[in-house]
């Protein structure tokens, strides 16, 4: 006869395998699914502010031709390209009319800097309603201008965007 309680007769204890990483258990598939819903609502609203911001780019690449050809013609460009971003980022009736000091605030408080009405205004006004003969103003002024010009342009916060 066999004795159960004879130690000779146990056996190992049988440990059971790892358990299988796939498939899944539910509430992954459920975390799963929100992180993809999360990454596609961030790619779209990043999209839509590189689209939004599209006439940002085409500004600094005009600014930039400016900046090298540096010649009267192309100066007098740069009042134009200030209004047509401006025109681009806010409504017409808000923007259109604006001139003289009335822009030059609009254009500090936009990029919360004060260098348009510190004198870069008054240099952009110039190069506005020069003549193809008058002389333009120094190059420190038309420097500072084009400074004042890219900063806004890349620091300004249109209507999209403080909405």
């Amino acid at each position: 006869m066999t004795d159960a309680g004879n130690l000779q007769n146990l056996n190992d204890i049988i440990v059971p395998g790892p358990v299988a990483w796939w498939p899944p258990a539910p509430g992954w598939y459920v975390l799963g699914a929100i992180a993809m819903v999360a990454l596609l609502l961030v790619a779209v609203r990043q999209w839509r502010r590189w689209q939004q911001n599209r006439y940002r780019r085409q500004a600094m690449l005009e600014l930039s031709s400016i900046r090298e050809q540096a010649s009267a013609e192309s100066l007098q460009q740069l009042p134009v390209l200030l209004k047509r971003a401006a025109l681009s980022a806010w409504q017409r009736e808000e923007v259109a009319a604006l001139t003289g000091p009335a822009w030059h605030r609009f254009l500090d408080q936009s990029a919360a800097m004060d260098r348009f009405c510190a004198g870069a205004g008054d240099t952009l006004d110039q190069l506005a309603y020069a003549g193809s003969g008058e002389s333009l103003p120094a190059d420190t002024e038309l420097q500072q201008a084009l400074d004042a010009t890219e900063f806004w342009l890349k620091n300004h916060r249109s209507q999209a965007e403080a909405g």
